[in-house]
């Protein structure tokens, strides 16, 4: 069967609830993602908020109003700086996972690419929140994301 390309913002929106019902049940990102959205209306806003977020970041549509670093770094604060490289990884593990089940094409390829550039500068805002600043790990070599 041939997937559909990944082309409008109900595509996206398809793309985020499958990945997030996938988050909520992940060993690895679950807890911290059930931690801070815990009631279905919630989640019904998340799934909201994060298609206007990739709809913006691949579609160029307007309509996200969020701060991303903010609610990472508050996340990271509550786990007491628990949040590493191996989340990231995680959360594009399973976004390329969910994108390559559902959809093909130049879209498709860009939100993988996207994923992998957000994880990086999504890490080192949350670690830069820290106290002590950035200090990366004993051996950076192990930073993949994705």
């Amino acid at each position: 069967m041939t997937k559909p390309n990944l082309q409008t913002r109900n595509d996206i929106e398809k793309l985020v609830r499958a990945f997030y019902s996938k988050v909520q049940k992940d060993d690895t990102l679950g807890p911290f993602f059930n931690y801070a959205i815990k009631t279905p209306e919630a989640w019904e806003q998340h799934y909201q908020l994060l298609s206007d977020f990739w709809a913006l970041n691949l579609l160029d549509q307007k309509g996200f109003d969020g701060n991303p670093a903010r609610a990472h770094s508050g996340i990271d604060k509550a786990f007491k700086q628990a949040i590493t490289t191996a989340h990231f990884d995680r959360w594009v593990q399973l976004w390329h996972e969910t994108i390559d089940e559902l959809y093909t094409g130049p879209i498709a390829d860009k939100a993988r690419m996207r994923a992998q550039n957000m994880a990086r500068g999504m890490y080192k805002k949350i670690v830069d929140q820290r106290p002590g600043g950035f200090v990366l790990p004993g051996d950076a070599s192990g930073l993949s994301f994705g």
